[in-house]
């Protein structure tokens, strides 16, 4: 008997295309502004994984939380949110800036006003959860003058990129 793919599935394959594709952006072009469109692509498509997740798997809610000094970001289990979640090879989904698929964004750092103690967080029906308002996640080039950001929609979960 033959089995289709899962919503998971599909959204995991989607998800890690678009981590391959922000990879490719900064090797291309080394400036300034496809650092930032790189980055905020990642971030994107690892908030759009934290939210398929809580579709997928409601009872094991996953949430992003920044590093307190603005170097990166992680995707963690809410139970357990000092331990970063893994990715099909088993590596952990810590975002830094200067490393790993980021290493082409060394001078970047990110903040967002209100975000929740405990992280960016989706319910089962995938909308955003402690939000009153919407979450706006700013990148910003080492110059700080250059920056980025990513929005959150807190009533649809929707993520879109908006350049400064």
């Amino acid at each position: 008997m033959r089995r289709g793919f899962t919503l998971f599935e599909v959204m995991m394959v989607v998800s890690i295309l678009a981590i391959v594709a922000s990879v490719v952006v900064p090797l291309v072009g080394n400036n300034e502004a496809s650092q930032l469109r790189a980055a905020a692509e990642l971030l994107a498509a690892d908030i759009e994984d934290i939210q398929a997740r809580a579709l997928a798997e409601p009872e094991a809610p996953g949430c992003i939380l920044l590093e307190p000094d603005g170097s990166g970001w992680r995707l963690a289990d809410v139970d357990t949110p000092e331990d970063p979640l893994l990715d099909f090879d088993g590596r952990p989904l810590r975002r830094s800036f200067g490393s790993d698929v980021l290493a082409g964004c060394p001078d970047l750092s990110i903040r967002a006003m209100d975000l929740p103690q405990s992280g960016l967080q989706f319910n089962d029906q995938g909308t955003p959860m402690a939000l009153n308002a919407g979450l706006v996640f700013e990148l910003e080039a080492g110059d700080h003058e250059g920056s980025i950001k990513v929005a959150v929609s807190a009533s649809t979960g929707r993520v879109s990129i908006n350049r400064n």
